[in-house]
């Protein structure tokens, strides 16, 4: 566990295990919700969104072979979040250095707060390595958030490229922080 003091708030980052897994089912629903707008996906017939490799994170060949972690997010004892880390990268090599942020969601509660700058950061510095950030091409708002704080936690040392292939489409940035730290 990750304990960060940020402007009066308490946030911890908690590497979350199996029995935290219903805790993530729920939050996709919200998380998967602000994505629709995006990515134009439906709820099935019950009202639900799927996010199929949610089960992956917590299997030992997702563990230890796509190196899947996932990240509870509390501010002041609330569940406000979480991330989902994996090596599944697009532009940069996989190996045992490799971090892409796969997922990253804060609650609207916490949100416009820099918050999120402060956390991503710190996951940043926890887990040094070759970095991999993706963001839906039509999502903006992401964009210019990823891209501001990849901006400034690199000091502009990042690549980013544009992906337009079935894996992905939208704009990817990477960065290397083994140096940094």
């Amino acid at each position: 566990m990750i304990s960060i003091h940020h402007n009066g708030y308490q946030i911890r980052l908690i590497d979350a295990g199996p029995e935290d897994k219903l805790v993530f089912r729920n939050l996709i629903q919200l998380y998967q919700y602000d994505m629709s707008e995006f990515k134009g996906a439906d709820p099935d017939r019950h009202g639900l969104f799927d996010y199929s490799d949610l089960d992956h994170y917590w299997t030992r060949h997702g563990r230890e072979a796509e190196g899947r972690q996932a990240i509870l997010i509390k501010i002041d004892e609330a569940v406000a979040g979480f991330a989902f880390l994996n090596n599944l990268a697009l532009s940069v090599p996989r190996d045992d250095t490799t971090r892409h942020l796969a997922e990253f969601f804060i609650m609207r509660r916490w949100r416009r707060r820099h918050l999120g700058k402060v956390i991503v950061k710190e996951l940043f510095d926890t887990y040094p390595g070759v970095w991999e950030v993706r963001e839906e091409r039509e999502n903006r708002n992401a964009q210019l958030f990823w891209r501001n704080v990849i901006q400034e936690y690199t000091g502009g040392g990042f690549k980013e490229q544009e992906f337009d292939e079935h894996a992905w489409k939208g704009p990817v940035q990477s960065f290397d922080n083994r140096g940094r730290l």
